[in-house]
């Protein structure tokens, strides 16, 4: 090489522009604080996720929110197949039963809500329950049952919005189960300056349902809701009760999932309508954590 082009290569390299040869290398630059940033909205959804427990002493109060329920949702195809394996998805529209709205609005029934951004095209990790020491459950697919049993188990709920427009979402629901041992693998992430670099992940066994898996399009405010079909017994064998069914002594509590989208840039009272003058404020003060962009 001559002496021209080592000079040339020695300032190239002082000045760090050579690309390295390994692409998870961080270039070492400033990166700004996202936290500083306000979130983008025009590509992301506000979800509203509720994890809503029936009281035991009201008996058919299942029942009653589920006859009041938009039956018409999905396909007769795909209600049946969820129904077999003991799932109900169904919207209630603007407007959800008093019996439920009753429970959303007390911190006893509804300890936990939250609101979430999440980009189209992305998903949402909606945790069901705990882990679970084992579960023993039975899918039903074309009619052929299959046995399940699984040792440190938790289910989840996938959600994912596929489109949105002014006032309507496209969204996919998909049912899925962690379980096993934890293992640590690496995985290339993106950092906030568009680099590459490696980091150690948690990875347990995942089986998502896909037979069980639905498309809704639902309307902006409408309040989703996903639950068990059936009432409580004590074997629990069908896979939609080992997800809402939850054992506490000598109890079984059945639960629902109640979802809400949204995408307008309103004040925490105008985004919830109705639905927030029923709020106590611990519960607005928990949901109002998500709303500070």
């Amino acid at each position: 090489m001559g002496r021209k082009a080592t000079i040339i290569l020695m300032i190239f390299m002082l000045a760090g522009c050579l690309p390295s040869a390994d692409p998870f290398v961080i270039q070492e630059k400033k990166i700004d604080n996202s936290l500083l940033k306000n979130i983008d909205e025009s590509e992301s959804i506000r979800l509203d996720v509720a994890m809503v427990q029936l009281p035991l002493v009201e008996k058919d109060i299942l029942e009653s929110i589920w006859g009041l329920a938009d039956n018409n949702v999905m396909g007769l195809e795909k209600k049946a197949v969820l129904e077999q394996n003991g799932f109900r998805i169904t919207s209630f529209g603007k407007t959800p039963p008093p019996e439920l709205l009753r429970l959303l609005g007390t911190e006893k029934y509804s300890p936990n809500p939250r609101r979430f951004h999440v980009k189209i095209g992305g998903e949402k990790l909606i945790p069901i329950a705990g882990v679970l020491d084992s579960l023993d459950t039975t899918f039903s697919d074309n009619d052929k049952l299959e046995d399940i049993n699984l040792l440190a188990a938790q289910p989840f709920f996938k959600i994912s919005p596929i489109s949105v427009s002014e006032n309507s979402y496209q969204l996919l629901l998909e049912p899925l189960i962690k379980s096993g041992k934890e293992k640590l693998l690496p995985k290339a992430v993106k950092t906030v300056s568009g680099s590459l670099e490696w980091e150690m992940h948690s990875f347990k066994s995942e089986r998502i349902f896909d037979q069980l898996a639905c498309e809704l399009k639902i309307e902006a405010g409408d309040f989703l809701v996903i639950g068990p079909t059936e009432t409580p017994k004590d074997d629990l064998k069908l896979l939609g009760s080992n997800f809402f069914y939850m054992r506490v002594g000598q109890n079984i509590i059945p639960r629902v999932l109640v979802l809400r989208c949204s995408k307008k840039n309103a004040p925490l009272r105008e985004s919830l309508g109705e639905f927030g003058k029923s709020l106590p404020l611990a519960i607005q003060a928990s949901w109002k954590d998500f709303e500070n962009d």
